[in-house]
């Protein structure tokens, strides 16, 4: 869920078709790393051949070239170590190659030399990373008190407080992150995330729409359409009738052949109709999840149910287990249908439901179903 709001506006503006300069943030990157070159050759002083390294080492990023960006960035800062900026952008780079720790360290080595908004911002959202939402709401208040109208920071609050279970304030930091920056599809896609924790599952299919008018998103990112489709989906089958939502997954799948979320409708319906053994061939894919994405909390609960109903109850446990570790609210749920089995938990924590529902499974085995 990601991010950087610079470089998300930059997408919405027509960008010059030539860069002219090292300073021009223009998407021709390959020009802006020659045209930088030239500029730090002719730097007077540190603090101009720094500027230039940092300029180069952003678009060598944006590139995908994230080795050769470190060395540029790291360049820069030997020349001016006290520089905020380059710090944010040798997090950003760490940040791109999946190294969040190393995000970390360098967001706050920023913050050691300048009360810096970038390094709150970015910082907030490592710590969001490491689902850490009270330190992430903490640094997402601090860019905020810097800007109150920056709206990638209203927006990363607001992913801050779904994590501390306070998704009803969540809703006002993306409605401003959007009034903010119209087409802000990030903030749209937190938005469904927030209103799927409150239940409001008929008002996010609304939001979900609103997001997917033509017109709205007028750069769309593909993964994020496909997430917010996926979450209307998902939504839409807590009341909708069986076969409206069966056609929407249908048509979600011929947009996105490879949806999760769709596969996930799919094999509820078959998991509902008894036919555990062809809902588990269908989530072979989500299984193996080659892509490495984040399984939603309701996609592990089908995977539980089907690992029950074919009686692998190991499996069984483990795909609640990680459910809960996903979606904590999920144990207040799991531990009424453990209580009505006659399996009460000491406590709604999940290591409490956790406890009861091994019981569970050991005694009653495949007649232990405590989905959603």
């Amino acid at each position: 869920m990601r991010r950087r709001l610079l470089f998300l506006l930059a997408t919405m503006l027509p960008a010059p078709a030539l860069a002219q300069s090292c300073e021009d943030r223009s998407a021709d990157f390959e020009a802006r790393i020659l045209l930088c070159d030239q500029a730090f050759a002719a730097a007077g002083t540190n603090d101009d051949a720094a500027y230039a390294l940092a300029m180069k080492g952003e678009a060598q990023r944006l590139l995908q070239r994230y080795d050769e960006a470190a060395a540029t960035l790291q360049q820069a800062l030997n020349l001016t170590p006290g520089n905020a900026w380059v710090w944010v952008e040798l997090g950003n780079v760490r940040y791109d190659q999946g190294d969040t720790a190393g995000a970390l360290a360098s967001y706050s080595a920023a913050l050691s030399v300048e009360d810096y908004i970038d390094a709150w911002a970015n910082r907030a959202e490592t710590w969001w990373m490491f689902r850490d939402g009270q330190r992430c709401s903490d640094d997402a208040d601090n860019a905020l008190r810097l800007d109150p109208q920056y709206a990638y920071a209203n927006e990363i609050k607001g992913r801050c407080l779904i994590d501390l279970g306070r998704s009803d304030l969540a809703l006002g930091y993306f409605d401003t992150a959007i009034s903010l920056a119209p087409g802000y599809q990030n903030a749209y896609r937190n938005k469904l995330a927030a209103l799927s924790a409150l239940g409001r599952y008929e008002e996010l299919v609304a939001v979900a729409d609103e997001a997917l008018r033509p017109g709205v998103v007028t750069n769309s990112s593909p993964a994020i359409e496909e997430d917010i489709r996926a979450r209307r989906l998902l939504a839409l089958a807590q009341y909708a009738a069986p076969d409206v939502v069966a056609a929407e997954a249908e048509a979600l799948l011929q947009l996105y052949p490879q949806s999760l979320a769709a596969v996930n409708i799919q094999a509820v319906a078959l998991v509902r109709a008894g036919k555990a053994a062809e809902a588990d061939q269908l989530t072979q894919t989500m299984r193996a999840n080659p892509e490495g994405l984040r399984l939603e909390a309701s996609y592990l609960d089908t995977l539980a149910q089907i690992d029950v109903a074919l009686g692998r109850l190991d499996a069984a446990f483990d795909n609640y287990a990680a459910a809960m570790n996903t979606d904590p609210n999920l144990s207040r749920i799991y531990a009424r249908k453990l209580s009505e089995l006659g399996f009460l938990p000491l406590s709604n924590s999940p290591s409490g439901v956790q406890t009861a529902l091994r019981r569970c499974l050991d005694v009653k085995k495949t007649a232990c179903t405590v989905s959603i």
